[in-house]
């Protein structure tokens, strides 16, 4: 294994993201080369439209997947909140490195969430944001934006905005941090299924050369969260035309594997929210005892 390329989105977060796998790689295996392979997606292109209008989660993968499929390149890295649970066959989808912080949070140029004016203007994107946001203000407006990081944080003052709402992660990974108002914990607004979590996508041809690297990249509690979530999305059939967001806690009690997994679903015009907690390998009777909690999917 002499040389790596490797798939990514060309935003500046989906860059950062691929240095952060390939450089701890390169910690553990220095004599490999790496070639960085920038890849446009409709997703990246169509931004005057709402995702759940366009096809959702694929969106951002597709020209990828079809370079992996291609050989063009030999693997790809992802935000794993970005992938829809089907894969095509002759692909494989991993977690890797831990996971950063999976909280939604508040950037505003002044207020925190909770001294908003009434009737405040609130920039998102998201189904999943917006209706666990109307639930604990009804009397805000969403105002829909898309675009990377940067991007929305420039509307958030060219639409005189009272805030957006992002993901922690991304925030954190490019160091905007000192812009973070407020952090919603998980069970006020439930995270997207695997946010904050990286993954990498490989050829099965690759899958030999590639799991020489993995165990340098195996970060177990983000393995199980993001395997049970993936599950939970699945069962509930997960994508950004469904206002769902999943969270899950992975820990280890003796020789248990224990998963907590909250769930927020919005149907009928309610928002409707669950917890389950047992063990991992159960974790298909868990996504049954949430579906039943939320009253059929």
């Amino acid at each position: 294994m002499k040389k790596i390329r490797v798939g990514t989105r060309s935003s500046e977060l989906a860059l950062t993201q691929t240095l952060i796998v390939v450089n701890e790689i390169k910690k553990y295996k220095p004599d490999i080369e790496f070639e960085i392979v920038k890849i446009s997606t409709k997703g990246d292109s169509v931004l005057n439209v709402p995702l759940s209008e366009i096809g959702g989660k694929g969106l951002f993968v597709k020209e990828i997947e079809d370079a992996l499929i291609n050989n063009e390149i030999d693997m790809a890295v992802h935000s794993m909140k970005d992938m829809p649970y089907e894969i095509p066959n002759d692909l494989k989808l991993l977690p890797v490195y831990r996971r950063e912080d999976p909280r939604d949070v508040f950037i505003s140029m002044n207020e925190k969430f909770i001294d908003l004016r009434e009737n405040a203007r609130i920039g998102t994107s998201s189904l999943r944001r917006s209706v666990q946001l109307k639930n604990l203000r009804p009397d805000i407006e969403i105002v829909p934006i898309r675009g990377n990081i940067q991007t929305r944080i420039k509307k958030l003052r060219e639409l005189n905005l009272d805030g957006i709402v992002l993901a922690a992660s991304g925030i954190k990974r490019l160091g905007f941090e000192d812009m973070i108002k407020d952090y919603f914990p998980v069970d006020l607004i439930v995270p997207a299924p695997c946010q904050g979590i990286l993954a990498a996508e490989i050829r099965r041809d690759f899958e030999e050369e590639f799991f020489e690297i993995y165990p340098m990249l195996l970060d177990a509690k983000t393995f199980f969260e993001s395997s049970a979530e993936r599950k939970i999305m699945k069962r509930f059939g997960g994508n950004c035309k469904i206002p769902l967001g999943i969270y899950s806690e992975y820990k280890r009690n003796g020789n248990d594997d224990l998963i907590t997994v909250r769930v927020s679903y919005y149907k009928d015009g309610k928002l409707i929210k669950g917890k389950e907690t047992g063990l991992m390998k159960d974790i298909d009777k868990i996504g049954d005892r949430l579906v039943e909690k939320i009253g059929g999917i």
